[in-house]
């Protein structure tokens, strides 16, 4: 389905253009199965259980873009961390910029209601700072007319879980028609969750990028499919090798250690070997820019 299409679906020509403005022109299958349950038609709230890079921001920010350009509401979104705020921050500041909509972050002082909020459409905040603002009674509370919750499944979090559900819980007090849309990649009890909001559940597998799993052993990868790939070993690490082979492919690695010496030593062995797959015109406007 591409963007035009979404007149079908309750989606006003403005929003059209704004999104095709902001690059998206075709939509993934989370998006679609979301449109067709009724997203840009209803209130009804959502809980989306998809992939990483699946598409699932997209959905609450049509949802939020239906608020600012039609019914004239404000957007409060929810993510676990400071430095998640700022990147949907700027990421929705470059994308929404020329639609006239008021995006900004609230993420510091804890001691007071922040009454300048009041004239932003859309709020990218902590779920720790919208606790605070809730018991500091900020008034403009009670305009919210959509809230999205990234990263749901932190419910289930011994010390993060307990300050979402009481600020999820206190907001539907405080607005029983309140809309959520609630994100995860991980959700194990999405259908619980679902039913806990009285909203639709939109499950899906689908990735932009096939994931494949596989076994590494004697320098090659036996992956669940049988096929099979040779690793050339160019370092005493396993984990460098794979790395390196991922990165000819035309690949990108990302390599978890469980120490920070551990991460010291990788990274200075990656980076090593990582310099020697780097062409010479790529070095050459480095050391231009350090100059």
């Amino acid at each position: 389905m591409i963007v035009d299409d979404l007149h079908a679906y309750g989606g006003s020509k403005r929003l059209t253009e704004t999104l095709v403005a902001a690059g998206t022109k075709e939509l993934y299958p989370p998006q679609i199965l979301a449109i067709k349950e009724g997203l840009l038609q209803s209130q009804d709230s959502f809980v989306v259980a998809a992939p990483t890079a699946s598409g699932k921001t997209l959905i609450a920010e049509m949802a939020a873009l239906r608020v600012f350009l039609e019914l004239r509401g404000k957007v409060a979104y929810l993510v676990p961390l400071r430095t998640l705020a700022r990147e949907k921050y700027d990421d929705f500041l470059k994308k929404y910029k020329d639609t006239g909509m008021k995006v900004v972050q609230s993420t510091g002082d804890y001691d007071t209601a922040d009454p300048w909020l009041y004239k932003a459409d859309l709020i990218v905040t902590t779920n720790e700072k919208m606790d605070s603002l809730i018991r500091h009674r900020a008034s403009w509370l009670r305009d919210i007319s959509l809230v999205v919750a990234d990263e749901i499944h932190l419910l289930g979090d011994p010390y993060r879980g307990p300050t979402l559900e009481v600020v999820l819980t206190r907001l539907r007090w405080m607005n029983p028609g309140l809309r959520f849309i609630a994100l995860s990649a991980t959700i194990p009890n999405a259908p619980e969750i679902a039913q806990w909001l009285g909203a639709h559940l939109i499950e899906s597998d689908w990735r932009p990028v096939p994931l494949k799993e596989g076994v590494y052993f004697n320098d090659a990868i036996t992956f669940r499919d049988g096929s099979i790939i040779q690793v050339k070993k160019e370092s005493a690490l396993d984990v460098v090798n794979l790395s390196l082979e991922t990165i000819k492919d035309g690949g990108q690695a990302l390599i978890f250690a469980n120490t920070r010496k551990s991460t010291e030593t990788v990274a200075h062995e990656v980076a090593s070997d990582v310099t020697k797959l780097i062409p010479k015109s790529c070095k050459q406007g480095e050391a231009l820019l350090q100059d």
